[in-house]
C-alpha cells in the first residue's frame, strides 16, 4: 500500500470576513466533502478557533490555536502566526489560500494561490507595502499556484515574474455558500433597493457609482454592504451627502445570513469595479436569481459571461440609462435572472475542491 501524502492547510485566514477568507472558507468545507474520495491524500487544517467554528470540517483534522483578535485573523499579524505554525508543523506539502509562503522555512514544499496583483497596481493601502516582496517570492519559490481565473494567472505572469507552466487555473466557486435567507432585513420596510456588496476600498470604483445613482434620479435605494474603513474624505462625504437624503444606506458588519437574504431581496447588483482578480458578488447575486450590472473588465467578463449585464467601465450615462432599465423593466430584470443561473451552474466549490485535490497528488513527495 502506498503511503498517503499529507498536506497542511494553512488556514488561519478562514476566520475573517472580506473576500480571500470567504474563499478559504467555503474552499476547505468543499475540500471536507470530497476529501473522502482521494485516499492518497491526508488533508488537516491549520486555522484559528474561529476559523475551526466557520468551516466545521467532519473528515480534515483540524489544528486550531486558541488565538483572539484582529490583529490575528487579518493582515500582517495574522500572516506573522501562519508562519510560525508552517515552520513547526509536519506535512508533505503546505497549501496557502492567498499569495503567501513559509518564509520562515523556505525549503518547506508548498502551493500558493493567486487571487490578482492588486499591489502592483497601488490598489492596497500603505500597510500591504509588504507584498510586493512576498507575493513575487512566493511565486518563485511554490512548486504550484493556483490561479483563481485565467486573468489572476496572466496578471500573475505580467508583473510578479510568475511563470507560466507553474500556474494552474482552478476556478473558485459560486462565492457565498450555505446562508439561510432568514437574517435581518435590508434597510427600512419593504422599499425597492439597489445593492452593493464588497469592501469599500478605491478598485470598487464608488465614487462612480454614486455619480451615476444620482444621475439615474430612480427611485429606489442604493445599500453599500461593506466596511467603511479608511474611507478617503471625498468619498466619506459623497456617502454622507447621499445618506442624509435618504438614498443610500451603508450596511457594515453583514454576515453571510444578511449578504444571503439582501441578494434575494435586491433590485439588483451593481458593481462597477476597476480592478478584480476573480469577483464572486456577480455569482453570489446570481445563484440568489439577483440581476446583475458589473464592469466589463476581463476578469468579470471571463467569470460572468452572458450572466451579468456588463457595461463600459467609467461610462457615467451609460450605467445611469442601464440602472433607470434595471428599476423600470421587469421583462430585463426577468431575462438576466435565468441568464444568470445558466452562468452559475458551470461553478462548483466540489468540483474546485477535486481539482485542489489533484494538484496535492500531483507535486506531493518528490
Amino acid at each position: 500500500m502506498s503511503a498517503r501524502t499529507s498536506v497542511s492547510l494553512i488556514g488561519l485566514i478562514a476566520g475573517g470576513n472580506s473576500g480571500i477568507p470567504r474563499y478559504a472558507r467555503a474552499l476547505t468545507e468543499a475540500l471536507d466533502r470530497v476529501s473522502p474520495e482521494f485516499a492518497d491524500l491526508r488533508l488537516s487544517l491549520v486555522t484559528t478557533e474561529a476559523g475551526a467554528r466557520a468551516v466545521r470540517a467532519s473528515n480534515i483534522v483540524v489544528r486550531d490555536f486558541p488565538l483572539r483578535g484582529p490583529r490575528v485573523n487579518s493582515g500582517p499579524g495574522r500572516m506573522a502566526v501562519e508562519q510560525v505554525l508552517a515552520a513547526t508543523g509536519r506535512s508533505d506539502l503546505l497549501h496557502f489560500f492567498d499569495l503567501n509562503g513559509p518564509v520562515l522555512a523556505p525549503w518547506r514544499p508548498f502551493m500558493t494561490t493567486i487571487h490578482d496583483a492588486s499591489v502592483m497596481h497601488g490598489l492596497r493601502s500603505a500597510q500591504h507595502s509588504y507584498k510586493r516582496r512576498l507575493w513575487p517570492w512566493a511565486l518563485r519559490r511554490a512548486r504550484m499556484a493556483v490561479a483563481v481565473s485565467g486573468f489572476a494567472r496572466d496578471e500573475a505572469i505580467r508583473h510578479l515574474g510568475g511563470e507560466a507552466e507553474r500556474i494552474r487555473v482552478v476556478h473558485s466557486g459560486p462565492g457565498l455558500m450555505g446562508a439561510r435567507a432568514d437574517g435581518r432585513n435590508g434597510g427600512s420596510g419593504h422599499e425597492p433597493y439597489l445593492l452593493f456588496v464588497g469592501n469599500l476600498t478605491p478598485s470598487k470604483n464608488l465614487p462612480f457609482l454614486l455619480r451615476a445613482f444620482e444621475r439615474a434620479g430612480a427611485p429606489t435605494r442604493l445599500l453599500l454592504v461593506g466596511q467603511p474603513y479608511q474611507l478617503p474624505s471625498g468619498l466619506r462625504e459623497q456617502i454622507e451627502s447621499a445618506t442624509r437624503r435618504g438614498r443610500v444606506e451603508v450596511v457594515p458588519d453583514a454576515s453571510d445570513d444578511d449578504i444571503d437574504r439582501l441578494y434575494r431581496s435586491a433590485t439588483a447588483l451593481l458593481l462597477p469595479s476597476r480592478y478584480e482578480g476573480f469577483g464572486f458578488t456577480p455569482l453570489e447575486a446570481m445563484a440568489r436569481d439577483c440581476p446583475v450590472l458589473a464592469s466589463d473588465i476581463p476578469s468579470l467578463r471571463e467569470i460572468s459571461g452572458t450572466g451579468a449585464m456588463l457595461l463600459p467601465l467609467d461610462d457615467e450615462a451609460g450605467w445611469a440609462e442601464a440602472i433607470r432599465r434595471i428599476v423600470a423593466d421587469e421583462r430585463l430584470r426577468g431575462e438576466l435572472r435565468a441568464r444568470g443561473a445558466r452562468t452559475v451552474a458551470r461553478y462548483s466549490w466540489e468540483e474546485t475542491a477535486r481539482k485542489l485535490c489533484r494538484l496535492f497528488l500531483e507535486v506531493g513527495p518528490r
